[in-house]
């Protein structure tokens, strides 16, 4: 009977992370519709805890092309109370946000690549609150 009972457990496991998995593409594929007149390179996916003491982040590094206009689209998914923060950065200089002065959110940062090599994307949640979303990036055609 336990064997039984471990068996059902796995599977039903194994269904929950297919759903969360669906539900990710879903929202990859609802935000690249969103990209408008650009051409779709990655797209990162961010699920994060909520915490109070130190907001939760995650970095992807990213390699950028000199003379490229990038574009870094931003969607969270319904049911969470966090809303994703993006920030790009070379080193300790931050090169794009789409979290506004006033605490407002822009849907997409622009980026114009003035240097190739290595930068980081960062994305966690205003407030450190819990959040899921999908950041699309993407580069501009002429």
């Amino acid at each position: 009977m336990k064997k039984l009972v471990s068996i059902i457990s796995v599977i039903l496991l194994s269904l929950s992370f297919y759903h969360a998995s669906a539900q990710s593409d879903d929202l990859v594929n609802v935000c690249a519709l969103g990209i408008g007149n650009a051409t779709y390179l990655k797209d990162f996916k961010v699920k994060l805890p909520a915490s109070v003491a130190n907001a939760p982040s995650t970095k992807f590094n990213v390699i950028l092309n000199k003379g490229t206009l990038y574009k870094f689209t931003v969607c969270n998914a319904e049911g969470y109370e966090g809303k994703a923060v993006i920030k790009l950065t070379e080193g300790p200089n931050v090169l794009g946000t789409n979290l506004k002065p006033d605490g407002s959110f822009q849907d997409a940062v622009g980026f114009q690549c003035n240097k190739t090599g290595m930068y980081i994307l960062t994305c966690g949640f205003k407030g450190g609150k819990e959040g899921a979303a999908v950041v699309i990036m993407s580069y501009m055609n002429k």
